[in-house]
This record gives structure tokens, sequence and C-alpha cells, in this order.
């Protein structure tokens, strides 16, 4: 006898088999983010939420060696922390045009 997966996801298991398939491997199993507490189900927090998620960790895009900033963070890290970030020499205000990393 098979079963209807609860959560809608079009497949259909013996019963010994469901329970693993809701808790572990449905794309429609509730799911909540682990960086901001977002909830949704498994495929939306994944392929929808994760991409947009503030709080998702990022790798510096720099490649610094940063490999766990908030998304949200990014930009700032860039801005006034990278010691790889390309910024212009102190002295531009003068008409120096030379950049070099931080």
């Amino acid at each position: 006898v098979t079963v209807a997966c609860p959560h809608s996801c079009g497949d259909s298991f013996q019963r010994c088999q469901l329970e693993g398939h809701k808790v572990n491997d449905c794309p429609n199993r509730p799911f909540t983010c682990q960086y901001c507490a977002h909830k949704a189900t498994y495929i939306t927090v994944t392929n929808e939420h994760w991409p947009i998620c503030k709080q998702y960790p990022l790798e510096c895009s720099n490649k610094c060696g940063e490999n766990a900033i908030e998304r949200q963070h990014l930009p700032k890290h860039l801005e006034e922390t990278c010691p790889l970030q390309v910024i212009k020499c102190e002295f531009s205000y003068a008409g120096c045009e030379v950049e070099c990393q931080r």
C-alpha cells in the first residue's frame, strides 16, 4: 500500500518510507532558514530565499580569506576593512591617480 506525501509533492511511498521522505527528502517540507529564521518550504528557502537572505554567509568577492560575511555586511567589509580591496591613493584629492590594495 502506498501513501501520498502530505506535503503535496506528488510522490507516494510505502508507509515505512514516508516518514523519512517527509522529514529529510520532500522539497515541500517545512523548512527554516538557519541564518535568519525565515520559514517556508525547503525548495523555496534554498532556491528563492537564500539568494537574497541578508544574513546568508558569503565569501569575500576579493578572496581575502573571509568566507562567512553576512550578505548585508559585505559592502561594509569591502569599503572599510578588506585588505585586498583596490582603493584610490590618499592623495587623490591632489590629483594622484594611483590605485592599490588597502
